[in-house]
């Protein structure tokens, strides 16, 4: 200690702005690792009490990366408890049996395919030039819609989930986001009806609907799988990207893991 009485003036403030840098440095690194994600293992919780027949177990399988993160189980039409999805219907806007069917209505007339299917027809067809003028004549001052064009057009979405290993050719995005459509038909269904907005048969009237329109799209878990994560990848913000890091370690687990819902029930 007796080295740093001998220190001029300045050399009290330079070791002063030492310490304080690297105490910066320490707190960004910790509260960079104290905010990493907590990596779920899917568990694929069965209820000893469901009556569901195979079509009914697809269709709600449909749903199963997000579920899993919720650790909900796989094989009721209900979904944790009321009071546990009603801050999720509340952030969706429809924790009112009128919000929840006009979302649904859009999810299944257009969904997030009517972004997806035409920003990326013209990112292909149409000379950059031309973007502004298309995107403001069909969607105007639309936030989700430049969102995706900006994902889109970057490579983005591409790029991220080729590095997840999600995704191994640039064709791949032909396969759209009906499948993330699909996904989330099921799932707000589950959750409406949990929270007492829909009766069992509406339920099960938008899953089969869902389950159409997955079946129309795709023939195998793994393409649905495919869609089903681009459409995720591209809907989520940025500012949701510790949960998207979850999910996209739940979805691996459920495409690989022989007791996933995914590969215990088979693609009609």
């Amino acid at each position: 200690m007796q080295m740093f009485e001998n220190l001029p003036w300045y050399g009290y403030v330079i070791l002063a702005v030492a310490a304080a840098s690297y105490a910066i440095r320490y707190f960004k690194i910790g509260k960079k690792e104290y905010d990493a994600p907590d990596m779920t293992t899917a568990k694929f919780r069965t209820s000893p009490d469901s009556k569901l027949n195979q079509e009914q177990l697809f269709a709600l399988a449909l749903y199963t990366p997000i579920a899993e993160w919720w650790e909900a189980n796989t094989n009721t039409l209900s979904f944790l408890t009321a009071k546990k999805v009603k801050p999720y219907l509340e952030g969706w806007g429809i924790d009112t049996a009128a919000g929840y069917w006009d979302l649904t209505e859009y999810f299944m007339k257009d969904g997030r395919r009517w972004y997806f299917d035409f920003i990326r027809h013209m990112i292909e067809k149409e000379p950059q030039e031309k973007w502004d003028e298309l995107m403001d004549q069909k969607f105007g001052n639309n936030e989700r819609a430049h969102r995706y064009l900006k994902t889109l057009s970057s490579g983005e979405t591409l790029n991220t989930l080729k590095q997840k290993g999600i995704l191994t050719f640039d064709s791949e995005l032909e396969l759209g986001v009906a499948g993330y459509d699909a996904a989330m038909l099921v799932g707000q269904a589950r959750k409406a009806y949990t929270g007492n907005l829909i009766s069992e048969e509406e339920a099960w009237k938008v899953i089969n609907f869902a389950k159409g329109l997955a079946l129309e799209h795709f023939s195998s878990w793994e393409d649905f799988g495919k869609s089903f994560a681009i459409g995720f990848a591209i809907d989520m913000r940025t500012d949701y990207s510790t949960y998207k890091e979850e999910v996209y370690h739940i979805y691996k687990q459920v495409l690989e893991k022989p007791e996933s819902p995914w590969n215990t029930i088979k693609w009609p």
